[in-house]
């Protein structure tokens, strides 16, 4: 969990310093080993200096600023391999020592799989920046985060039944919210992906507009702007934030009312981490994505889940499992 709480941020850092096309190649074994040399680094240079993202907006980039955003997205890239093998080598090792329920070995080799997946997903984001648009489609970007955010989900789940051994039940209040939750993660995404958070830098009002009249001004009607225009994804972003505050707070006060002084708990993280979140996003917005409070915000965004986790697995236990 720890690792993928991190590769999260790395990844956010990826992003937010522009450093996600530095490499331009995929190598799953052989791109392990960095560039050692000066004629290593002049070959990593020079295929760099072939992409769309040099020619359009990095043209004239000296050696020593390559290396900086090659750095980022290489460690992105390893903290990823760290993972796979973290999870695969000790779940091999008991396996064999029979040591693993099957249900247990079940849910880890979905999880595994995923991991897997992210592997390649996240190839497969860098390269739509890779052909002629300089810039990673923000759908796969939002897909890349969310399974990040699902795999993470996935983990912290099998440590609560370690932890807290009990058959949960959520309510449909608390899937209803968690569901609002994950839509406003891939409108994070969206956000990101589009530097949307840099169009209106005013709160609670966009330009002295609840809705601005630019919201609406891609052609394809609605639909298309709220998947494509920034503006309007951003105005969105806004208010399933609001929305996500509304849910937490109810569910909030549906753990008071139970007896369970875990669950009570429980309700108080949530709350904690939602009224934080809500916070960072204002101040992501005023501050015009100022790096440090960004990567808090995409933080915050992963503790808020994890508390949503947490609320769920404590909510109503049946039997010990």
């Amino acid at each position: 969990m720890a690792l993928v709480a991190i590769i999260v941020l790395i990844g956010g850092i990826t992003r937010l310093t522009g450093s996600g096309l530095s490499m331009v190649d995929w190598k799953p074994i052989l791109g392990s080993i960095p560039p050692l040399s000066s004629d290593d680094w002049a070959m990593a240079f020079n295929a760099y200096k072939q992409s769309p993202e040099y020619i359009k907006i990095n043209a004239g980039m000296t050696l020593n600023q390559f290396k900086f955003i090659f750095f980022w997205e290489y460690l992105h890239r390893m903290i990823g391999r760290c993972i796979g093998l973290i999870a695969v080598v000790p779940f091999l090792y008991f396996l064999v020592k029979k040591q693993l329920s099957a249900t247990f070995a079940r849910r880890w080799l979905i999880i595994i799989s995923l991991i897997g997946c992210q592997g390649l997903m996240g190839w497969f984001m860098v390269k739509s920046g890779l052909v002629d648009n300089p810039h990673v489609s923000h759908f796969r970007l939002a897909a890349h985060l969310s399974l990040a955010f699902l795999i993470f989900s996935l983990i912290l789940k099998d440590y609560l039944r370690i932890v807290f051994p009990i058959k949960s039940k959520p309510s449909g209040l608390i899937w209803a919210v968690t569901g609002v939750l994950g839509l406003q993660i891939v409108y994070g995404a969206f956000t990101a992906g589009l530097h949307a958070g840099k169009y209106y830098t005013t709160y609670p009002t966009m330009g002295g507009q609840w809705f601005p009249d630019s919201a609406l001004m891609l052609p394809g009607g609605a639909l298309n702007n709220f998947l494509n225009n920034p503006i309007a994804i951003q105005w969105v972003h806004r208010w399933l934030a609001v929305a996500v505050v509304v849910g937490a707070v109810l569910v909030w006060q549906q753990c008071k009312k139970s007896q369970n002084i875990q669950y009570q708990y429980a309700g108080l993280l949530l709350i904690v981490c939602v009224g934080f979140q809500f916070l960072l996003g204002i101040a992501t917005l005023v501050s015009m994505v100022w790096v440090p409070v960004a990567l808090a915000h995409q933080f915050g965004a992963l503790a808020l889940l994890s508390s949503m986790v947490v609320v769920g697995h404590l909510h109503h236990p049946v039997t010990p499992s």
